[in-house]
């Protein structure tokens, strides 16, 4: 039946009232969002304000042209849709992301503290929003976003440990290891931050300052595998390796297609002289590695 209704549109004659409409609205619906863009683009054009028919060309035209990439032309149509429809959270998501992406970070913040019911210009406002920009790379901005949260609340929580993360990632290591240890120091039962503290100190070689901030990640939150990684290759490289293998079988139990603890785990068991699982091991991490990147070239 939706096949037939398509069909119907594409069939209408241009000419037609309504038929910029029902052709956007049926690329739309076919996920043909570079297509359906100018065809609602003119029906909203040429539909009266605040119509049901233009209210419906508004809601698509915003939506096709954020998911076509265009977020720069999404915003004035988001923030239309978002005026008669501003309980719709996917329209306040859609919006807040495009303010990150060009550039408006006053405004994103807005929407992000909208979107989850905070104060404008609270610190939580401002830490999701440094987490939003993270998640689409825009460090730097949300770089400014923590320092602003922390400067209203020294001790609001996750501030410390996102610039950690930040910090991992650009290879500062001392940095990420002083945010860490702050983080810790008003969230101490977080174990996302030891987790990351003991990454940063594996990162430089430290295995003895690593292991024990693994360790209480662990304790934490017994339940994620990364910790468990972490710590096998940490015991491995002070060989201690009946403790390494220990974790590590533990990691895969959590995880059993993790191919850093599989491999992790087949070097372990060789050099413990259990060459034959070792090895067994080592090719499951290699068959691992390769259908995740045939996964990934699909």
């Amino acid at each position: 039946m939706l096949a037939a209704v398509l069909l119907l549109a594409f069939w209408l004659p241009a000419e037609t009232p309504g038929a910029a409409h029902a052709k956007g609205a049926a690329e739309f619906k076919l996920h043909h969002y570079k297509e359906a863009d100018d065809l609602l683009l003119a029906a909203a054009k040429e539909e009266p304000a605040d119509s049901p028919p233009w209210r419906e060309s508004v809601l698509m035209l915003a939506e096709s042209l954020y998911l076509s990439a265009r977020t720069g032309d999404a915003i004035p149509w988001l923030e239309k849709a978002r005026a008669f429809a501003p309980d719709e959270p996917e329209i306040e998501y859609m919006l807040a992301n495009s303010y990150v992406q060009n550039r408006e970070p006053e405004k994103s913040v807005a929407a992000f503290a909208r979107l989850f019911g905070v104060a404008g210009d609270s610190p939580s406002a401002h830490v999701l929003s440094g987490r939003m920009m993270i998640r689409q790379e825009f460090e730097e901005d949300a770089v400014k976003q923590l320092r602003r949260a922390l400067e209203l609340n020294p001790k609001i929580p996750q501030a410390h440990y996102m610039l950690g993360e930040i910090a991992i990632y650009r290879g500062r290591f001392d940095d990420a290891i002083a945010e860490l240890k702050q983080e810790i120091a008003v969230n101490p039962g977080f174990s996302m931050a030891y987790y990351k503290l003991g990454d940063a100190w594996g990162r430089r070689e430290q295995w003895d300052q690593a292991i024990p901030e693994l360790e209480r990640a662990v304790w934490l939150d017994p339940a994620y595998s990364g910790p468990y990684i972490l710590l096998g290759k940490a015991y491995f490289k002070q060989n201690r390796l009946a403790e390494a293998e220990n974790v590590l079988r533990r990691a895969l139990k959590l995880d059993p297609r993790n191919v850093s603890a599989s491999y992790l785990l087949g070097q372990t068991l060789v050099r413990e002289g259990q060459a034959a699982e070792g090895r067994e091991f080592l090719h499951r991490a290699e068959d691992l590695n390769r259908a995740k990147d045939a996964g990934g070239s699909q």
